[in-house]
């Protein structure tokens, strides 16, 4: 379950990816792309700039977007470029967040409360991907969470354009770990279908073909 569709057709995706393709852009150069805009994002919110911030970033969230559409319309989908992508995603993550640090911990506008509010959201949003890498190891597969990234670049380009940030960082920090706790829950759930599977088979037993959808949203498994 999430709070946002992730998906668009995939005819549209060809589409899209094949136009962007034409002006000779790689998926690894829209990625370093995003990456950059949304570091320029990162310095403007760091010196209160914040709707100026909330523009680029969104600017940038659209490069980030693209380069997984152009990567399946040419064929160049790779490991490597799913593990760059990954890894730019949890920078730019941090990078936002770190800058609205500094702007907390100015002498002139110490917030202890928005101090404890960015730590908690840095925690949750690693966790969520932490989690979602460690269950890949195991063969599960989780796509879906109520605070995905999708919705965490939502929410923060919000809070910035109308500047109304400590809201919006109380919603990050309790969104990104009622995240991390829903995507625990999933992993175990498919473990478990996993190891009873596993028993039911050295049983002599016929394994269920296909494991239950999640309560929480996702069919889990490899």
């Amino acid at each position: 379950m999430s709070l946002l569709p992730h998906s668009i057709s995939q005819d549209v995706s060809e589409r899209l990816g094949r136009a962007v393709a034409r002006t000779g852009l790689t998926p690894n150069a829209l990625t370093v792309l995003g990456l950059m805009g949304m570091g320029g994002a990162a310095t403007l919110a760091a010196y209160g700039k914040f709707w100026q911030a909330g523009i680029v970033m969104l600017a940038a969230a659209f490069f980030d977007l693209l380069d997984g559409a152009v990567a399946r319309a040419t064929d160049r989908a790779s490991d490597w470029g799913a593990v760059f992508d990954a890894v730019s995603d949890r920078l730019a993550d941090f990078a936002l967040l770190f800058a609205l640090l500094i702007w907390y911990t100015a002498a002139d506008r110490f917030d202890r409360t928005a101090i404890v509010l960015i730590a908690v959201s840095l925690f949750g949003s690693m966790m969520v991907s932490y989690t979602r890498s460690k269950a890949g190891e195991f063969g599960i597969s989780i796509r879906t969470g109520l605070g995905t990234r999708l919705e965490r670049v939502l929410i923060m380009a919000i809070g910035l354009l109308s500047a109304q940030i400590i809201p919006i960082l109380w919603l990050l920090a309790v969104l990104t770990n009622l995240t991390a706790l829903q995507r625990w829950f999933i992993t175990w759930r498919a473990m478990r279908e996993i190891e009873q599977g596993a028993s039911m088979v050295s049983d002599g037993r016929e394994r269920p073909e296909d494991p239950p959808d999640s309560p929480f949203g996702g069919t889990v498994g490899g």
